[in-house]
């Protein structure tokens, strides 16, 4: 079975898909690094939306790459067992068996993550936290008019909703560091738990072991999730 990572820019989707392919032997697959291909630009995934970033939505504008960029990841879906896909839309397009997973992250928490991993660029805090918003407000408004889903607030068709706001308090590699290391145990768990479809004890146990950090898990909600700016969804 294959996993859909999803989430808002810089939740930490990106790490902990490439974490979990590694612990769990599976391919991964990055759809920025499909969406450059498409694009023909040649720069690293991890700098294009730093550096690149208003020639990468001017190319997407029309909504043509984004559809092609569905295609591909859809049919490397069909054809592939044992991946983990690092994605926007994919956990809501692909048919099952999948296991869908949602990363939920405040926009204090996104933007001290997104100062964070800088490489080259050195935007400030304000400016990480302006660059997020603006790419999921597009992100958002592009999968809405082909989707017909808001990226914001729908999480309904996620098997596992998990959240690391308060684990990167401050915007520094060593806190990062640990949030990840705190969060990616958790991840690991959670999927592990569903890809061997276990009683529902286990569930209910993970549950309250990661109380803070599982909203839901196997389709059940255990607290409120927020939408794109940390509210409770109604």
């Amino acid at each position: 079975m294959n996993v859909a990572f999803a989430g808002l820019t810089a939740a930490g989707k990106t790490t902990h898909a490439r974490l979990l392919a590694r612990e769990l032997g599976y391919d991964y697959v990055s759809a920025t690094e499909v969406m450059l291909e498409i694009l023909r630009l040649d720069v690293a995934a991890g700098d294009a939306w730093f550096q690149r970033y208003d020639e990468i939505q001017a190319a997407r504008e029309d909504g043509a790459a984004d559809d092609e960029l569905d295609r591909r990841l859809l049919e490397l879906a069909a054809s592939r067992q044992r991946t983990v896909f690092d994605t926007w839309a994919l956990a809501w397009i692909a048919p099952d068996p999948i296991v869908r997973l949602w990363i939920e992250s405040d926009p204090a928490s996104r933007a001290r993550k997104c100062l964070v991993s800088q490489t080259r660029t050195r935007l400030s805090l304000p400016a990480c936290a302006a660059l997020c918003r603006e790419k999921d407000e597009h992100t958002r408004d592009s999968l809405h008019r082909r989707r017909g889903f808001d990226l914001f607030t729908d999480r309904d068709r996620y098997d596992l909703v998990l959240c690391n706001s308060h684990l990167i308090a401050t915007a520094d590699r060593a806190c990062a560091q640990r949030g990840i290391a705190t969060f990616a145990p958790v991840v690991h768990q959670a999927v592990i738990a569903l890809l061997e479809r276990p009683h529902p004890d286990e569930l209910d146990r993970l549950t309250e072991v990661y109380l803070a950090e599982i909203i839901r898990i196997g389709r059940r909600v255990s607290c409120e999730p927020s939408d794109g700016g940390g509210r409770a969804m109604p």
